[in-house]
């Protein structure tokens, strides 16, 4: 287990230098440094770590249960053992910035091959919506919500739909923030999983894809509108 968490944080860094230093690529680094910062900040300024039975936090959950949480704690090792789903997490947006940056004057190019993007992008849409829903349901496994093979499939199915839906607006048709805050969603997720109590804020996620799927989409739709808008009485799109 330390190995795996431990190493996996070495992957995250090392991913994260290259794409900075290979294509200048600064949001996955910016991402990784913010998520950091958060438990070091926590880990270096807590108060006293507090044990406690579920059951006091569960008001439906009746005598003890043996099963321990640990408050204001471990803030380290709660950020090295998600780190794969960081690692997406940086992929998507580094895509983001990428694209944007092309397709956008005000930035320098960031060089990453467009061939691929240009000639596939729906393939790249289902590409980046996998790796998104193996990340949600291998992280969901690992708590143990992972639940019935239906309700595994439905969150595969959902993990594709709510990443590989905004990448493929964003490649397709230029819309821009479906994909940025599908991917904050995520990172949300499991951000407060980890620092939740016995509550599964990631189970609603994975469960309820297609509401973040909606919430994500919904500032596309006020981008497409405005880029509307303005072609039609002749200014500049959005």
């Amino acid at each position: 287990m330390t190995l795996w968490r431990y190493g996996g944080l070495v992957v995250l860094g090392a991913v994260q230098v290259w794409l900075a230093l290979r294509y200048r690529l600064v949001t996955p680094l910016a991402l990784v440094a913010v998520l950091a910062a958060v438990a070091f900040h926590a880990e270096l300024t807590p108060p006293d770590p507090v044990f406690r039975d579920v059951a006091e936090l569960e008001p439906s959950v009746e005598g003890p249960t043996g099963i321990t949480v640990v408050e204001n704690g471990l803030h380290l090792a709660k950020y090295a053992g998600p780190w794969y789903v960081w690692t997406v997490a940086a992929g998507l947006v580094g895509l983001w910035e990428a694209v944007v940056r092309r397709r956008r004057g005000w930035v320098p190019d960031s060089g990453v091959p467009s061939a691929t993007l240009a000639t596939n992008p729906r393939l790249v849409a289902v590409v980046a919506g996998l790796a998104h829903a193996l990340a949600s349901v291998a992280y969901a496994w690992g708590w143990g919500m992972s639940g019935t093979p239906v309700g595994a499939g439905w969150a595969l199915v959902g993990g594709v739909a709510v990443v590989g839906v905004p990448v493929s607006l964003l490649l397709t048709a230029d819309v821009v923030w479906p994909t940025l805050v599908a991917t904050l969603l995520f990172v949300n997720s499991v951000h407060a999983q980890q620092y939740a109590g016995p509550g599964d804020p990631h189970a609603l996620y994975a469960g309820g894809w297609f509401v973040f799927l909606a919430v994500a989409l919904l500032p596309g739709a006020f981008e497409y509108g405005l880029r509307r808008v303005g072609r039609r009485f002749g200014g500049q799109p959005v």
